[in-house]
C-alpha cells in the first residue's frame, strides 16, 4: 500500500487527502495549527458567541473541481445553489438593481440579463455585449502584456461601465485592482463564467459557517476511510537525498515512513524547506488583502442573501440573518487604518446605502487578511510552478501553483486533485 504525507490542512491539502484515501492510499495530514481549513475557516466570536467565518467565500457553477470535492466528501447539501444567475446590487438610498438571468435558453438568458441591467445606459449595454461577444476570439498573444484596464479601455468600455460591471467582476474574482491584474487571466474568468453553460454563471453559497459547510465533512471522510489527521504538527525540516525526500522532521521527531509527500502549504512556507534551485524559474509573489467586517444591527434591513454595492468602497454585503458580513477586496489601502476609522467608514456606507440610523449598529468585528491572495499579474501567471517537481516523491498543491485560475477555492481544489493524481499514477 502506498503511503503519502500531506503537509497542510487547508482546502488544497484536504482535497488531495480525500482523493488519495478514496483510492486506498494510506495518508497522514499534518497541520501546524490546531484547526483545519487554512484561510477558509470559522471561529467563535467571544462577544456574541457566534461562529463566524474569517472570510466570506463565493463559489460559482463553473467551479467544477470544488463541486466534485464537495460531492466526494458528502458536503454538497451544505450549500445553496442558484437555478439561474441572480445578483442584487445596491445603490444609495436602498435602491436595488438586479442582474438576473431569464428563464430562456442559454446564452440568450445572459444577454437579456445584461440588457436589463439598469445601472447601464443603452449605449453601455450594447458596448458590454459587443465586448463579451468579441472576448472568445481575442488571441492569447494580443493580451499577453495587457492589464485588465488597458484591455477594457481598448474596447471602448466607458468609465461607468467599467466601475459598475467589469470592475465588480474583476476585483471580486481576482482580488486586485484592474491596473495590476492580467487581462489574460480576466478573459479566462469571463470564459468560465459566461461561456461554459448556464450553470457556470450561477452563484453557490454556504448555508452555514465554513467549518460546518466543508471542513467537518472532509475531516470525517478522510478519517472514515483510514486517513490520519494530526493537528498542531509542525514540519521542522525536509531532508533530501539526491532527487528524493529521505525523511522529514515533525515537532523535532524524524519520520521516514512514507512513499510520497504532497506539500499543500503557502508559497512562503515551502521556501523554508526546499533546496536552492528547486524552482526552474525565479518566482516572487505579490499579495493583496481582503477586509471582512461583521456587523450586528438591532434590526436587519435586508432580505436577500447577498448584495453588491455600486461605487462604494464596500464591495459585497452577505446577509447572515443575525448580522451582516461586509467584504472589501483589494483592501491594501485600508490595512493600516484603525478599528475606529474602519467602523466609521462602514457606518457611513451603511447609512448611505441602507438608510439605517447610526444607533442601529451594535457591534463590529473586523478581520484583516493581509496576504489573502496573490496578485495575478502578467509577471506571475506565466511562471507559477507545476505540481510535479524535480524531486521524484514530492508534489506541490496550493492555489498558487499553475492551475490556470486565480487565487480561489477552485484553484486550491484543482491543485489538490492534480497532486493526488500524480501520487496515484506514480
Amino acid at each position: 500500500m502506498k503511503k503519502c504525507i500531506v503537509i497542510g490542512g487547508g482546502i488544497a491539502g484536504l482535497t488531495a487527502a480525500a482523493y488519495l484515501v478514496k483510492e486506498g492510499i494510506q495518508i497522514t495530514v499534518l497541520e501546524s495549527s490546531p484547526k483545519l481549513g487554512g484561510r477558509a475557516y470559522s471561529f467563535i466570536d467571544q462577544k456574541t458567541n457566534r461562529q463566524i467565518d474569517n472570510g466570506q467565500h463565493i463559489l460559482m457553477g463553473c467551479y467544477t473541481d470544488t463541486i466534485k470535492f464537495l460531492n466526494l466528501v458528502g458536503a454538497q447539501g451544505n450549500f445553496i445553489y442558484q437555478k439561474r444567475l441572480e445578483v442584487n446590487f445596491l445603490k444609495p438610498g436602498n435602491k436595488i438593481v438586479c442582474l438576473k438571468s431569464f428563464p430562456v435558453f442559454y446564452p440568450l438568458n445572459l444577454l437579456i440579463a445584461l440588457l436589463n441591467f439598469n445601472v447601464l445606459s443603452i449605449k453601455e449595454k450594447i458596448s458590454s455585449l459587443g465586448f463579451m461577444m468579441k472576448s472568445p476570439f481575442t488571441s492569447h498573444q494580443k493580451l499577453i502584456d495587457k492589464n485588465v484596464k488597458e484591455w477594457l479601455e481598448e474596447n471602448k468600455q466607458s468609465e461607468n461601465l467599467i466601475s459598475s460591471l467589469w470592475e465588480m467582476i474583476a476585483v471580486g474574482a481576482l482580488n486586485t485592482n484592474i491596473e495590476k491584474a492580467s487581462a489574460m487571466m480576466f478573459r479566462e474568468i469571463l470564459m468560465k463564467i459566461f461561456f461554459s453553460g448556464n450553470f457556470s454563471s450561477t452563484i453557490i453559497l454556504p448555508k452555514e459557517d465554513l467549518s460546518k459547510s466543508y471542513v467537518n465533512n472532509a475531516k470525517n471522510f478522510i478519517e472514515k476511510n483510514g486517513g490520519e489527521i494530526r493537528l498542531s504538527s509542525t514540519v521542522d525540516e525536509i531532508v533530501f537525498d539526491g532527487d528524493k525526500v529521505k525523511r522529514i522532521k515533525i515537532n523535532g521527531e524524524a519520520f521516514n515512513d512514507f512513499d510520497f509527500i504532497i506539500s499543500a502549504v503557502p508559497f512562503n512556507s515551502i521556501l523554508k524547506f526546499i533546496p536552492e534551485g528547486f524552482f526552474e524559474k525565479n518566482i516572487s509573489f505579490d499579495y493583496s488583502s481582503i477586509l471582512n467586517i461583521h456587523i450586528w444591527l438591532k434590526k436587519n434591513p435586508l432580505e436577500g442573501t447577498f448584495y453588491g454595492l455600486i461605487n462604494s468602497p464596500i464591495h459585497w454585503i452577505f446577509n447572515k440573518q443575525d448580522h451582516l458580513n461586509l467584504v472589501i477586496s483589494d483592501a491594501d489601502y485600508l490595512m493600516n487604518k484603525s478599528a475606529e476609522e474602519l467602523s466609521e467608514m462602514c457606518k457611513t456606507e451603511l447609512i448611505k446605502y441602507l438608510e439605517i440610523d447610526a444607533s442601529e449598529i451594535q457591534y463590529y468585528k473586523i478581520l484583516k487578511e493581509k496576504r489573502a491572495t496573490f496578485i495575478p499579474s502578467n509577471n506571475i501567471i506565466y511562471s507559477r510552478p507545476k505540481s510535479k517537481t524535480k524531486i521524484k516523491n514530492l508534489f506541490l498543491a496550493g492555489d498558487w501553483t499553475d492551475t490556470g485560475y486565480p487565487s480561489t477555492i477552485e484553484s486550491a481544489t484543482k491543485s489538490g486533485r492534480i497532486a493526488s493524481e500524480l501520487v496515484i499514477n506514480s
